[in-house]
Formats: structure tokens, sequence, C-alpha cells
């Protein structure tokens, strides 16, 4: 049961992510997840239950993340531009774990207003409520060239969370590039891309 348990998270979230909430079905979920469709009812209930189940999964999952950044919000012995760095880093790094998050948060943003709410209360909310501090300082720094922090974390996002097809498209794009070494030079390059010298050195152990 366990096993089913998670199986059908798993699948649900990758549906729910790629087709949307009205489109994905709560067949071809349990097909997908190698279970019985009598399961999704046995466990969850309706599809509205699995669905948030999921997001408590996403949720759950992204929390460390989210206590990382909170930590490096209050490090102000470090330079700005290192702990800006490392939540970027952080943040392409969870993505590649969870693939499937952007999508989730992204497609139900679009849908029921009640599933909106609750992905930007659940999960987007707090995570950019953690590192807002330590954004609107790279503003203020002149690290990050940013008319407002939430644009910067939006755009932090949509850079980072590449799908896992990125490495096999990009090589075809640019046969040069290594695929085993793309999502690093990826991140590299958002990293130099986004932040910036600070406008004055004395910033940089501010936040």
């Amino acid at each position: 049961m366990p096993d089913g348990r998670q199986a059908l998270l798993a699948a649900a979230t990758q549906a729910f992510s790629q087709q949307g909430y009205d489109s994905a079905d709560l067949r071809g979920i349990a097909a997908a997840a190698g279970v019985s469709p009598n399961l999704v009812r046995v466990l969850f209930g309706s599809k509205a239950d699995l669905w948030e189940a999921c997001l408590d999964v996403i949720v759950s999952e992204a929390q460390p993340l989210m206590d990382v950044v909170t930590r490096l919000a209050q490090d102000t012995g470090r330079p700005l531009h290192d702990r800006l760095s490392d939540i970027i880093c952080g943040l392409a790094t969870f993505y590649e774990a969870h693939p499937g998050v952007r999508g989730f948060a992204t497609a139900h943003g679009q849908e029921a207003p009640e599933r909106a709410e609750l992905v930007i209360q659940r999960l987007l909310r707090p995570a950019y409520e953690c590192a807002h501090a330590l954004i609107v300082a790279g503003i203020e720094a002149g690290v990050v060239r940013s008319s407002h922090p939430a644009l910067f974390f939006a755009l932090v996002n949509a850079a980072v969370s590449q799908p896992p097809s990125f490495s096999a498209l990009l090589s075809r794009l640019a046969p040069e590039i290594d695929p085993g070494a793309a999502r690093i030079r990826m991140i590299e390059t958002v990293v130099a891309s986004l932040l910036h010298p600070p406008l004055d050195t004395s910033f940089t152990s501010q936040a």
C-alpha cells in the first residue's frame, strides 16, 4: 500500500504538471503508477484530494531549500553575490531533482482560482518571502539589476527550471557543448548574466 501511494503521487504530479488538472485522468494516472484505479479512491478519495496530496509532497520537498535560503539571508558575513549565487545553484539543483514542480505550479496558476491560490499561498509565496530580503539587498547594492524583487525571483525560476530534455536539445543546437556539462554551464550562465559586481563594495557585507 505505501508503495502504491508513492507511485500514484509521482504519476499524478507528472500528469497534473503536463496535462493540467482538468485533462489529467485518474485511470491514466493509475495506469502510469501500475496500480488499480480503485486505489485512488481508497487512498485519496477524489481527484481533488489527490491533487492536494501532490501539492503537500511538493511543499515538503521544497522546504529544505527554503530553509537553506533563509539561512543564507541571515548569513551577513558572506558577500551578497555569493549568497545569491548559492540560491540560484540550489534552485537549479532542486528543479533537476524535481522536474515536475515548475509545470505543476504554472499549470494551476491558469486554472481554477482555488487551486491557484493554494499553490501561491503554500508554495510560491513562502519561497518568495524567504528570498525577498536577500534579493532586495542585492538590488540596493547593484548586484541584482531589477526594478522589483518579484521580477528577479520569477526570472531565476524560469531560467533554471529547464526540462529533463534540456541537455539533449542543447547538444543538437550546439554539438560542441558536452551534454554531461550542459546543466552546469547553464547555471554558470544564469549566475553570470543575472548577478553583477556591487556598485559599492561596502554593500557586500549587508543584507
